[in-house]
């Protein structure tokens, strides 16, 4: 094994729903590019992360371990056993049934530590305290809502109780889960993948790319349905002139240019699943939209 190692100083949340099922890390740290070699999942294997002194060849056997069933906590045992410089590493693994185990090596830098909770283990080194980690595995065990958005959730509250003292620049949200069909395109590839390398504010642009993701990758739900009257078709009307889609008047109608705004909106913008339909309209899309045509 390769013992060489980097220091990242990292704050992170791995966490499984076993509905769906899915795994999954949120992580954040003062360090660039903080996901890059961090996050370590796979839908027929678990979710493992690797910080402080990372040895990345940790994270790829640690996977291959996990994919033979190898319980999370003896996946631990067995890469720490033959590492040299295991008191300078720290992870956490879950594995395919569940099973949840944190490890801090002895030589990581104050304060440093994990919080194990059911379906989910919080940890960081380098941090203001421990009350932060506390704090994201008692958001995730109580919070509603898909795996990605209560682990980016639990790790925006674990900040702002305790995160890296540092300060803060990147952050990472890693999700997969089994395939459910054979793979057509980027809307059946059963992961999430965002990153945000370096930012004033990287646990709000994290949350933000979230939304996007939600919002190209996902279809309405019906709480997000809105009637097309006319107060909401005027009110996409006017959001798609100012975007440059639509160049007719105000009617209120959801008529032929209406509808073929929509449509090129929907191509050039990726938003086909909000805009599958003309039974309604989205609240939520259009939120969006005119949030982004006052910058424009």
């Amino acid at each position: 094994m390769d013992n060489s190692g980097s220091l990242v100083t990292t704050f992170s949340i791995v966490g499984y729903d076993p509905e769906t099922p899915a795994w999954g890390v949120a992580l954040a740290s003062r360090f660039l590019a903080v996901g890059a070699q961090t996050c370590w999942a796979a839908g027929d294997a678990g979710v493992m992360v690797i910080q402080a002194n990372l040895n990345a060849g940790n994270g790829r056997e640690g996977i291959a371990l996990l994919r033979q069933g190898v319980p999370a906590g003896e996946v631990i045992s067995r890469l720490m056993e033959k590492d040299s410089h295991r008191d300078l590493r720290q992870m956490a693994v879950i594995d395919t049934r569940g099973e949840v185990a944190t490890f801090t090596g002895t030589r990581c830098l104050s304060w440093a530590g994990g919080v194990a909770g059911r379906y989910c283990a919080a940890q960081g080194n380098m941090l203001v305290g421990g009350d932060g980690c506390r704090a994201m595995v008692e958001h995730f065990a109580s919070a509603q809502g898909s795996l990605a958005r209560r682990l980016v959730e639990a790790l925006v509250l674990g900040d702002e109780k305790g995160g890296d003292f540092r300060g803060r620049q990147a952050a990472a949200l890693y999700v997969v889960r089994p395939a459910w069909t054979e793979a057509f395109d980027v809307f059946t590839e059963p992961t999430i993948d965002l990153r945000v390398d370096d930012h004033e504010n990287p646990f709000a642009e994290l949350a933000r790319l979230l939304d996007l993701w939600e919002l190209i990758y996902l279809p309405t739900a019906p709480e997000e349905r809105l009637a097309p009257d006319e107060p909401t078709v005027r009110r996409y009307q006017r959001v798609l002139a100012d975007l440059g889609y639509y160049t007719g008047e105000s009617t209120g109608r959801l008529d032929e240019p209406t509808r073929v705004a929509l449509q090129t909106l929907a191509r050039m913008e990726n938003f086909r699943k909000r805009l599958s339909t003309v039974d309604w309209l989205d609240r939520r899309l259009l939120a969006y939209l005119e949030a982004k045509a006052k910058v424009v």
